[in-house]
This record gives C-alpha cells, structure tokens and sequence, in this order.
C-alpha cells in the first residue's frame, strides 16, 4: 500500500497515451463508463474487495486520461486559429481565381495579428525566431486564439531582438502558412509534433520594423525577462572569451538558452548519449536543490521555512529559464519533495512520482507523447526501483565484535574508500538500469542504440555539475569583479570543454552507438512484460533466499529472461536488415518526398543499394539528410549505400549528403564533371575518402552492372574546360536498364544537355522518368519528351515552392505522351516496383497504378493455353 498512488497515477499516464493513439473516443459510451466506474469503486470498496477496488479505480483513471488525451488533442490540431486561417486562405485563393492568378498548392494567407511572447526571441540562420500566443487580428482571424511561431528576416532584426522578450505583447505582419511536412515512410509528421506542443502555423516577417511591441509585461515577467538578458551576458563576458562554444553550451546548462549551440556539439552529445546533460532537466533541478539544502543547512536552518524557501527558489528558477516542459517536470518533482517535506510527510519515492506525472498530465494531457517526458519518468522509474536494491546487496556486512578503538581506527580508513565505491556503485546501477529501461525507446522514437552512455555518465554528470555550477556563480560574481567573473568563468569553460571532449569516445569506438529502424512494437511489449516479470522473480528470490525459490518460480525467471533477451536482440540487431541486404528480386525506385529538392531511393533486385542526390535546402539548419532520407533508407531495412550518386553541387540534391556519407558510408561516391573550387563538393569528397569510399567521376556512357540491372550514365560529356560553378547542364543522367524496364533519372539537366543525349536512348517497353529540375521550363523540352515515352512521370518539388515548379505546361507534355504524372509535393513518396516486366507505382498518400508490357502479357496468354 505504500505505492498505491502508482495505481491511479499509471492508469492516468496510460489512458492518456491511449487517447492520443485513437483518433475519435466514442464519447457517450466512455463517458457512460466513466461515470459508472466510481460507483463500481464504492461499491467495491464497502463490500471489502479489494482486487475490484482496485480495477474499477483503473477503470476510471484509465477513461478519464484518455478522454482528457483524445480533446485536448482535437483542440491542439484545429484551434479557432487554424480554422481561421483556412478561411482566410480560401477567400485568397478565391480572389486569386478571378484575377486568373495561380497560387500554390497549400493554403498560405497574409495576416496582421497581435499576441503575447510565449519565449524571448532568438536567433536563426534565416533571422529572428518569434514564438506567440495569438489572441486577435483582422478579420477573420478576429479573437482566433492560437499558437504560432514566426521568422523575423533583414539586418534589423538582429539590432531589435532585446525588445521581443518573453511576456510581452506584439502586433505584427505575418505571412502564415502550414509547417513544413515530409510524407515519406519512416519519416515523423513534424506538422502534428509542433501541434502537440501548442503551434499550429509558422510564418514569416519581412523585416523587423514591422513587428511592433504594444504593451510590455508584467513587473514580474519583465524582470525575470531582464535577469535572463543579464544572465545571458554575464556568461557571454565571462565564459566567451574562452570559447564561444563552451559559453553556448554553459548558458544551455544554466538558463536553458540553446540558439548559440552548434549542429556539431548537438550530433556528437546525442550521438554519445549525453545531450540530456545541456537540457535543463532532473539533473541540473536536483544539483540547485541540493545546493539550497546545502546553503540552508550550512547556515542551521534546515526547517519548514527551509523548505518553502526552497520550493520558492526553484520555482523563481523555473520561469527563469523559460518554464519548458522538462524543466516544469524536473521542477514540480522537487516541489512535491520539499513540500512533503513541509508537511513531515513520508512516502515511498515512486508515489511521489506516479502524482507528479499525474499532474503533469492533468495540466498538459499531450506530455505524454513528449519524448523528453517518456525518459524523465522512464529514468527516474529505473532508478528509483533499481538502485536501491543494488544499494542493499551491496552494502557491507554488519562488522564483527571487536575492541571499541579498532572498530573506530578500521572505520575511519575504510570510510573514504567506501564513499567512492558506494557513489561509483550506485551511478553505475542507475547508468545500467536506465540503458536498458529506455533503450526500447531511444529505438522507436529516436532511432539509435547507444552504450557510450553507460561510460560517459561518469564523466558527463561531474562536468555538468561543474559546468553549471560554476556558470550560475558566474552571474551574481559579474555584478562585482569582472576579473572574477572571468576566473569563474574559466572553471565553467574547463567542464564544458571537458563535456564535449567525453563524447570523442564514440568516435573511437563508433561501434558504442549506431541508428536502426524503429522495432516492431510487438518486440518492444514483449521486451517490457518479460523484463517485469523477470524483474519482480528475481527480487521474490532474494527475499526469500532464505526459504529458497520454487522450481516453478525459476522456470518462469528463466523464460522471462530468455523472452526478454529475445525481444532485446531483435531491437539491437534488427532482422529485416538481414532480410534486405539480399533483395527480393525486384527493382524499386523511391523518389522521395524532401520538398525543393531531389533524392531517389533504388534498391536493385539482389539487395545492392543506390541513393541519387540527397536533398537539402539552402541555408536552412533542418537537415534533410539526417530527418528525411535517413529514415526512409532505414525504414527500408538498410544500414549501408553501395553507391551515392551526386548528380550536381546544388544545395538542394547535396545538402544532406554529410550525414548520410556518416552513417550510411557509401562504398562509392559517383560526381559528374568536377568543381575544383566549390567548397561543398570538396568537402563531402575529403569525407568519403577518410572513410574509405571510392570517389569516382562519371561520365556519359559509363556503365556498371549492379544485381544484373545495367547503369548507364547518359549524360554529362567530359569537360573542355575547367568549371568555375556549378551548372545544371553538367547534371548526371542516369538511366537503370533490366529486361523491358528502362528508369530514367534527369537530375537538372537543361533543354540543351537534353538535346544533346537524346540520341543514346534506345526504346522501352516501359520507361520511368524522374521528370529534369523539379518540372521547370529549362527542362523536359518536347522533342525530349516525345523521345521517352515514358510510361510513367515523377516530379520532385517542395509543397508551396515559389518557383512554380512543376509548370502546368511540362506536365502537360509528360500527359500528351501517354505517361501517368506522379508529383512528391502531392502524393509524398512515389515507389516504383518492377520485375522487369510490369511497373507497380504506389505513393505515401495512397495512389496506386500497375502497367506490363507486351512482352508479359503476351508470356501470361502463352502460360494460359492447354
């Protein structure tokens, strides 16, 4: 009993993932069943029956989480402000139409709206980042209540950013539009993610000067706005001259600021399995408690008043760094704590955290698709459950009778020694229990192993602790010493260097971390059940070791186990890669869906594998490569490329090549006519040769035969002269030959390059085009197209592009000929399978066709007579 509030708390917890799961609750019955469910408790309950006490208190925890999960989820996905905004398009695209204007595909529409500041401004690569609580603007959007988050472009931007703090309220000019979303397999929907963290549209500002702050914040929330703007200088004084990056990573750890963090420091913590170390978390809540509890003991007043005291400070903190929702979580634990503490109330330390999660939940019922929320409780459950245990087996035998004076001399020797090993005990159990409570997770939302942690926790929490500790001194200090400050701040710098150091063992050893596809979820339930179940035998067993463990117990332990470990080596080892590195005797070409930009995906009949561009647009920090490609390479049970075939250095077709060049390291690199002096192409070539990989210039009538399907380049002819940029003209042209199926993929190539390589395409039964520069105008000419044939036309081009790619005019052409058009922009990824007879065309939308040649059906009539 003294664990009963984990009863509700997990019931709660769960009925709210159930919620979100399902999409539409039948409310009346759930309802009707809700309401019945305490009564079945009170019932239950008076006739002294405690099992069906305890399933009708489930019952109802369970329905009232998952109906408060399933509303606020309707809530989050369409709030008045999205319903506005697609009036508001509608009426845009309406007046576009008599005006005989074309707009894009997904609804965009300009607004003036006017909200508060949910966070301070910060930086971006393309300007000012703004996120808002709208709560008004013109009509239609009148009193539409949302939230959004806005970029602020132009140089003036950068100079205002001071004046856009947290809490205050601004009028500004905004284009709105949808959030960008990838619809490809294995790609998560980035639309919903952002709903579920209260943004439904983002939008963009065309200058700084348009965004106007009508009314500051409260007193409150103003100086907590200044204290951070002060703080955030503080570090930049104290720790910058040191390192820029090790200011970026202490004002992480210290006020929650990540906009100075560089792509490079986030991949190599992430990938060492450290990075929760920079976000404010239980980790830094717990290191300000302790130091709370220590100043207040210190100063012989560990009370009530203590207490309070302390909730006080940390909740003074909490809005300090911006109230996320790991530090509301992080915060509100040590708030229960200290104030059962106020009240001299004892509990066991999973009730306190089955009501914090339970709060949690019943302030935000959508926490629990959080990723970040999953591991606080996940972590905080293993440790909290394992450690203990380990703590007790651990500790040392009572000590035998001996004189008082020796007793006193041994103990003293030994207490310094058993300190360190009883802390390197613990952290090592709590480091052990959470890899395995949430690697199943790591798997299926992040998709990635990591065991660098197990070592790193070693190194990465004491330099954390440093680094934080040292940065929040570095604050009050600046406002005496700058000189001091700046000592400080070198102690700061010292643990945050020393952090980012700790994850060069993954590079060592990079076998300590690796990414896979998402596990079945069958294999991550069966993981779960048989680790419980082995878990809580296992524990009966050293209860009772005295008495001795039933041979019907072992058994079930030992199976337990064996399931368990089952379940783990499917996870770790994933066998559907074994399955794909050997084909299914097909050819599949995925043309996928990375917005303005080209990557196809081939896998040839035999399991050898072929990536054709990889996406990427200019100057963004979304990296396409890493969130889009790499996900559908996995999804599709691969781990390694064969071949990647750049077809050109435009950002849009390389710009994720670094990070698929990492982690699926292509044994060859194909680049057409080479650009000595363009820095990208350099640098992704320096890269594939460190790694190994044969980097190789193709040219037309280069061919190679890969699983029997012939590749031939058809385009570009070698260079005269030395290219000084890169030209869509010198694009790769690629065309995949197996029995009567011929794919054809353009690149850019231009109307000129296709004139010129017209000729060496000799006729198909079926031919697949990979439609030339995203359907523009420069390419797919007529007499191209009509040279083709094609069956079948794909066209790669971003949702809502400003280019107006593809042009009705090339679509049509591609129509007149006979082929079925396919577009990513519409239908998400486009897979063509074929066995070399017959094409079968399916997208992520759900649009299907199948064409067979002659030459098939004419093998089937044959196959047919007596």
């Amino acid at each position: 009993m003294r664990k009963i509030a984990a009863l509700p708390g997990g019931a709660l917890v769960a009925g709210a993932a159930a919620g979100l799961l399902i999409d539409n609750i039948p409310r009346v019955p759930a309802i009707l069943l809700l309401v019945a469910s305490p009564a079945a408790a009170l019932y239950t309950w008076r006739t002294a029956r405690p099992r069906a006490l305890a399933a009708a208190v489930v019952a109802a925890f369970l329905l009232g989480g998952a109906l408060l999960a399933n509303v606020a989820w309707q809530r989050a996905w369409r709030p008045p402000l999205r319903a506005a905004f697609e009036a508001l398009a509608r009426d845009e695209r309406a007046e576009a139409a008599r005006e005989g204007r074309r707009l894009p595909d997904d609804d965009e529409a300009f607004a003036i709206v006017e909200g508060i500041l949910r966070a301070d401004a910060s930086p971006a690569e393309s300007g000012v980042s703004l996120s808002l609580d709208v709560e008004k603007g013109v009509r239609p959007l009148f009193l539409a209540r949302g939230g959004i988050v806005v970029t602020v472009a132009g140089t003036l931007a950068a100079r205002e950013i001071d004046a856009w703090r947290a809490g205050r309220r601004v009028r500004l000019p905004v284009q709105l539009r949808r959030p960008s979303r990838y619809l490809d397999p294995g790609v998560p929907d980035n639309e919903r993610a952002l709903a579920r963290r209260g943004t439904t549209l983002v939008g963009s500002v065309k200058s700084g000067a348009l965004v106007e702050v009508t009314a500051r914040g409260s007193p409150w929330r103003e100086a907590i706005s200044g204290a951070r703007a002060f703080a955030r200088r503080a570090i930049t004084d104290a720790v910058g001259p040191w390192s820029a990056r090790s200011a970026a990573i202490v004002a992480a750890i210290v006020i929650g600021d990540r906009a100075g963090l560089d792509a490079d420091v986030q991949r190599r913590l992430q990938e060492a399995g450290t990075y929760h170390v920079i976000a404010i978390s239980g980790g830094n809540i717990a290191i300000l408690a302790g130091l709370l509890i220590g100043a207040f003991r210190f100063a012989g007043h560990l009370g009530r008043a203590a207490m309070i005291g302390s909730i006080a400070a940390l909740v003074a903190y909490a809005d300090l760094v911006g109230n996320g929702a790991s530090v509301d979580r992080a915060t509100l634990m040590a708030v229960v704590y200290f104030g059962a503490r106020v009240f001299d109330h004892r509990t066991a330390p999973l009730n306190a955290l089955a009501v914090v999660a339970a709060l949690l939940v019943l302030a935000d019922p959508l926490a629990v698709a959080d990723p970040a929320f999953v591991l606080t409780v996940g972590a905080t459950v293993a440790i909290l459950v394992v450690v203990p245990v380990v703590t007790t087996i651990n500790a040392e035998p009572a000590e035998p009778a001996e004189p008082v004076n020796t007793r006193i001399s041994a103990r003293s020797a030994r207490s310094a020694l058993s300190v360190v090993r009883d802390a390197a005990v613990s952290m090592l159990a709590a480091s052990v229990a959470t890899e395995a409570l949430l690697f199943p997770i790591g798997a299926l939302i992040f998709s990635r192993i990591t065991f660098a942690g197990l070592v790193l926790n070693f190194l990465a929490i004491p330099l954390m602790a440093v680094a934080q500790i040292a940065g929040m001194a570095v604050v009050p200090v600046a406002t005496a010493s700058r000189t001091a400050a700046s000592l400080v701040g070198a102690v700061a710098h010292l643990g945050a260097a020393g952090l980012v150091r700790s994850a060069d063992l993954v590079s060592l050893a990079p076998m300590l971390t690796y990414r896979i596809a998402p596990p079945p979820w069958i294999a991550v339930g069966a993981y779960y059940a048989a680790g419980a179940m082995w878990w809580t035998l296992w524990r009966r067993r050293v209860e009772i070791a005295g008495s001795g463990e039933t041979t019907r117990a072992r058994r079930l332990r030992y199976a337990a186990a064996a399931v368990a470990g089952t379940a783990a080596l499917w996870i770790l080892a994933d066998p559907r890669a074994i399955a794909a590195s050997r084909g299914d005797g097909r050819l599949h070409v995925t043309a996928l869906d990375v917005g303005q930009g080209d990557a196809i995906f081939v896998v040839f009949p035999a399991g050898s594998t072929m990536l054709v561009d990889a996406g990427g647009a200019a100057g963004s920090s979304f990296d396409v490569g890493d969130r889009v490609v790499a996900p559908v390479i996995r999804a599709a049970g691969h781990r390694r490329l064969d071949v990647l075939a750049l077809t050109h250095g435009d950002p849009d077709h390389i710009g994720g090549a670094p990070s698929i060049l990492r982690e699926f390291r292509p044994r060859e690199v194909w680049e057409g006519i080479p650009v000595p002096r363009f820095a990208p192409l350099t640098a992704l070539r320096m890269a594939a040769q460190a790694q190994g990989a044969r980097w190789a210039n193709v040219y037309a009538a280069d061919h190679v035969a890969l699983d029997g399907v012939d590749v031939v380049a058809r385009h570009p002819r070698r260079a005269g002269w030395e290219r000084q940029k890169v030209r869509n003209d010198d694009s790769i042209v690629l065309e995949l030959r197996w029995r009567d199926v011929s794919v054809v993929l353009a690149g850019d190539a231009g109307v000129a390059a296709e004139r010129e390589m017209a000729p060496s395409f000799v006729p198909a039964r079926l031919r697949v085009v990979k439609i030339g520069h995203h359907g523009s105008l420069t390419s797919s000419g007529a007499d191209f197209v009509h040279a083709l044939k094609p069956s079948v036309a794909i066209v790669s081009a971003g949702r809502s592009n400003h280019f107006g790619h593809p042009v009705p005019e090339v679509l049509e052409r591609y129509r007149s000929a006979g082929a079925e058009v396919f577009r990513t922009d519409r239908d998400g990824a486009v897979t063509v399978d074929s066995d070399g007879y017959s094409l079968d065309v399916r997208t992520f939308s759900g649009r299907a066709g199948s064409t067979t040649s002659f030459h098939e059906v004419t093998k089937i009539h044959e196959g047919a007579k007596p």
